[in-house]
């Protein structure tokens, strides 16, 4: 005797039912750092309120209030379906809510596991709405990805000239800085741990100093140990062609540039440099390499973010 027809249609229906319900992944830290980048085209979402976005934020990420009343509603109007959504809340608790409701609407999520917390507490790169207002103010002028990097000769603290053409076929990290600026001195540690993570076979460390005195940086380079190739501006900040062809209008202003020559891309936010060293937009560290101590306080952050005391750092 055959079945009665609702028994057959059940499973089917069970698997439709179930089958169109989208699920999130749940991811940790470094996985989450490392699928940023395999996913170059997702969004990144930081579902806490405003004012705990402005106090520290992952790099690229927009902030969407979860708690607000038509968060979802925002959210799609924001965002494009088609594209991945990775979110991170606090902790991990409210980003899990919303994942839910994201996939409830279509979007395919990806959920940061112990939130900006456990991101932070890993030392992995984060910026404050003071970095932000920063990059946004001054980066403005910075070489855009894709252009060729200007080739220029400077002496470095041994009076031997180097070219930044040298180091074609490696990815180079250039950083105009000067040891009398605040927020230069204080990404030292972390550029010295970035460097020392780095694989050098794939990266180099190049500085250019903006001091108006050379025994100023010899002596702040040796007792620093910084890492890398130190050239020396004797035109100074505001006279340097150098500064000029690269845009720089704040220091600390940085690079990253292929190993083809051309501007990966520039920001006067260290944790941006960190971030592209770490995973994205390309791995540069030595495998196994642990993360950059607290890259925030590198850029600058609201905490440590002085006015320079010697002389302006913007041009």
């Amino acid at each position: 005797m055959s079945r009665p027809r609702f028994f057959l249609l059940f499973p089917t229906l069970l698997t439709s039912l179930f089958g169109s319900c989208q699920r999130y992944e749940d991811l940790s830290a470094d996985t989450f750092l490392s699928r940023l980048g395999t996913e170059p085209d997702a969004q990144l979402v930081d579902v806490r309120t405003p004012e705990e976005f402005a106090a520290g934020h992952l790099p690229g990420a927009r902030n969407i209030d979860c708690l607000a009343d038509g968060f979802l509603d925002e959210a799609q109007a924001a965002l494009d379906a088609g594209r991945p959504v990775m979110v991170y809340c606090r902790t991990g608790k409210r980003s899990a809510d919303a994942s839910k409701r994201l996939a409830s609407a279509g979007f395919r999520v990806l959920n940061l596991l112990g939130g900006y917390a456990g991101w932070s507490d890993a030392g992995l790169p984060v910026l404050s709405a003071a970095d932000d207002q920063v990059e946004a103010e001054y980066a403005g002028t910075l070489l855009t990805p894709g252009t060729p990097a200007p080739d220029f000769r400077l002496n470095d603290i041994y009076g031997n000239p180097v070219s930044l053409s040298d180091f074609r076929g490696q990815s180079v990290v250039l950083v105009f800085w000067a040891s009398w600026c605040p927020d230069c001195r204080a990404e030292v540690p972390d550029l010295k741990k970035m460097a020392a993570e780095a694989d050098p076979a794939r990266v180099r460390f190049v500085s250019v100093s903006f001091d108006r005195e050379f025994d100023a940086l010899v002596k702040f380079a040796a007792g620093q140990e910084l890492p890398g190739v130190q050239l020396f501006e004797p035109a100074g900040k505001a006279g340097s062609a150098v500064g000029a062809a690269f845009g720089v209008r704040w220091i600390p202003s940085l690079y990253l540039i292929g190993p083809d020559g051309n501007v990966v891309f520039g920001t006067v936010l260290a944790p941006k440099i960190a971030a592209a060293l770490r995973d994205y937009p390309t791995r540069l560290l030595a495998p196994g390499a642990a993360a950059p101590a607290d890259a925030s306080a590198a850029a600058g952050s609201a905490a440590t973010r002085q006015p320079c005391d010697d002389e302006s750092c913007a041009l």
